[in-house]
């Protein structure tokens, strides 16, 4: 099978393209390199560097006859999406669109689209199960939702099979430091610098985690068994802040835990319900938050130690 993974490069779509290429298939990427990383990818496969959005995608399209588009490229940045609309409008909404487009031109049997939680927005009535009311509060999450809405009418009106996981605070090794997430690897890097934690609010403030492995194996064996439609993508499970830096001290020494004003707009408490795709797919996430947090410290431990030998040396 020949798959595409836009946003390939990333720190999700590296997890997911190598879960394909592990199961024997070949896989294609793009990217355009913003937030992704070559050394990412280690294993054999075809690059291509442009834009989602770009007219020359349809030239690789027409020229390979993709199998399935996981779609993952995207602009992830909260922040940005509300002071640059256009800037997020133009990879979430104008690339997205170029995707199908293309995949209907050319055949594609199946696309995977990454949506997210934020589409929700502040909805206290968790966990929020997929017909739960959709309420954005950024650009971003509106945008996510108008991704789903095309992702539906394209499998209506041009019969392109289409799945859309909602993700929920996806974290693990190679993650930056955007987004949800992004926390974990923010606190790990400090703490292994020695810098204090600050944390915006209580801490009490919670998250549904969920491992990066376990994305990835979800979108592939959404694909294996031709899954559709709209699915929560999470553990179903709360995390805080104080639960997260808890347990990271019983990994390395935490210097110092700096409490500040919460940031406006910040969601209090996030979770997922996840019984739909677990009954529907018989999936599960195998790594609870100890697990995963452990195997991506260690992740940026090693990684940091390499850094340095490479400097020294």
């Amino acid at each position: 099978m020949r798959v595409l993974v836009t946003g390939g490069y990333g720190f999700i779509g590296s997890f997911v393209a190598e879960r394909f290429f592990k199961e024997g298939d070949e896989v294609y990427i793009i990217d355009n390199l913003s937030t992704g990383n070559k050394d990412n990818v280690k294993f054999n496969h075809k690059f291509y560097q442009l834009n989602v959005e770009d007219q020359m995608c349809e030239g690789v399209f027409q020229s390979i006859r993709f199998d399935v588009v996981i779609h993952l490229a995207a602009q992830v940045n909260v922040g940005t999406s509300m002071v640059n609309p256009y800037l997020d409008s133009q990879s979430n909404i104008l690339g997205l669109t170029n995707i199908l487009q293309l995949s209907h031109k050319y055949g594609v049997k199946k696309v995977v689209f990454a949506s997210s939680a934020a589409v929700y927005g502040l909805n206290d009535d968790i966990s929020l199960k997929e017909d739960a009311l959709c309420d954005p509060l950024s650009l971003y999450g509106i945008n996510k939702w108008v991704g789903e809405l095309y992702c539906k009418k394209w499998t209506e009106m041009f019969g392109v099979d289409t799945l859309c996981y909602r993700f929920s605070n996806v974290f693990g090794p190679k993650q930056g430091t955007v987004g949800e997430g992004g926390v974990i690897s923010i606190f790990i890097n400090n703490v292994l610098e020695q810098e204090p934690l600050q944390v915006f609010g209580d801490g009490e403030q919670t998250r549904d985690f969920i491992y990066v492995e376990d994305v990835a194996y979800a979108i592939y064996r959404g694909v294996e068994y031709d899954l559709k439609g709209v699915y929560n993508l999470s553990t179903n499970t709360e995390t805080s802040v104080n639960d997260f830096i808890y347990t990271l001290g019983n990994l390395e020494d935490i210097k110092e835990v700096i409490y500040k004003e919460p940031k406006q707009g910040d969601i209090k408490f996030s979770r997922l319900e996840n019984t739909k795709i677990k009954q529907d797919l018989d999936w599960e996430p195998l790594h609870n938050f100890q697990a995963g947090l452990e195997k991506t410290y260690d992740w940026f431990k090693n990684n940091r130690s390499k850094k340095r030998t490479t400097t020294v040396g």
